[in-house]
């Protein structure tokens, strides 16, 4: 099929999959349709939600094994075992040289099944994650505005085609991502595991206190900023602890150490030793948002 109507000179990709149509998968499909021009096709494991977006018009057809060889780039927003066994079974279908990516919360165990399997069969595989999202999930809570100056990850390894990194980075650029940051697998999944992982744990945990009960009528901004990620998709993210357990693990670790600090402070009424901790805690994060700053100077 011509496609060359879809997408204008400077936009590489003529025809786009993307495959589970949740959070994530409809907000880049939706902020695909809105500024990247291209012939879009869709899946999503619930039949009425293809049904609904094929007859309203939104895709140009719901994306499957008889069209997926049509596509130049596939993206895939769905769990990452589902991820893997989706692109392992439609890899006979995809057209040599497209590239196919993700948009799982773990790397590792996404990259070390799909890479060498996509490199086998010409297919170019980059392991990525959107650092953007909201406490609801579904597709009726998607929007397009969702990655707008967010960070996206893209992870290399061995089998990684470097022409295929710029191509990702031009694109998502183009959809309104902020930066583009590259990693890898490991790397990608010792740092998530500290600023996207613990914070769930910590919150899923904390909503549980006994007090809460009562708490009505006491809580302000600092309650709803520790609660607000344990409205979670329970499903996804045990999956995501599980794959990543040994640097989540240390990650709670490290900060039940540094909770007993302050208990310890509290419980031996040591008003010099809980004072220290709270400046350092203080100094802490002035020095982390100094860091955030020189860092967004040099890469934004």
């Amino acid at each position: 099929m011509d496609n060359s109507a879809f997408a204008e000179p400077d936009f590489k990709f003529k025809t786009i999959g993307v495959a589970g149509l949740g959070l994530i998968g409809g907000s880049m499909a939706k902020t695909i349709r809105e500024k990247y021009p291209c012939k879009l096709l869709g899946y999503d494991k619930r039949n009425e939600v293809n049904d609904y977006l094929d007859e309203s018009g939104f895709l140009d057809g719901v994306l499957g094994e008889d069209n997926i060889g049509e596509c130049d780039l596939i993206i895939v927003a769905l769990y990452p075992g589902v991820t893997v066994d989706y692109v392992k079974s439609m890899l006979p279908y995809i057209q040599k040289g497209s590239i196919v990516t993700d948009c799982c919360g773990i790397k590792k165990a996404v990259c070390d099944s799909l890479s060498k399997e996509c490199a086998s069969y010409g297919v170019r595989f980059v392991g990525a994650h959107p650092m953007a999202g909201i406490e609801k999930s579904g597709y009726d809570y998607s929007f397009a505005g969702l990655f707008d100056n967010a960070s996206m990850i893209l992870c290399r390894d061995e089998y990684t085609d470097e022409n295929a990194i710029g191509e990702l980075s031009e694109f998502y650029l183009k959809l309104g991502f902020g930066q583009i940051k590259e990693s890898n697998p490991v790397e990608h999944d010792r740092v998530i595991a500290y600023t996207s992982q613990l914070a769930h744990v910590v919150s899923g945990a904390y909503i549980k206190g006994s007090t809460c009960d009562t708490r009505y009528g006491f809580s302000a901004g600092s309650f709803k900023d520790m609660t607000r990620v344990a409205f979670l998709n329970e499903t996804m993210w045990t999956e995501l602890f599980l794959e990543n357990g040994e640097s989540l693990s240390k990650e709670i670790a490290e900060l039940i150490l540094h909770l007993d600090e302050f208990k310890e402070a509290i419980d031996n009424n040591d008003r010099d030793k809980l004072f220290t901790l709270l400046k350092e805690g203080r100094l802490a994060k002035e020095n982390d948002e100094r860091k955030e700053q020189i860092w967004k100077e040099k890469f934004m």
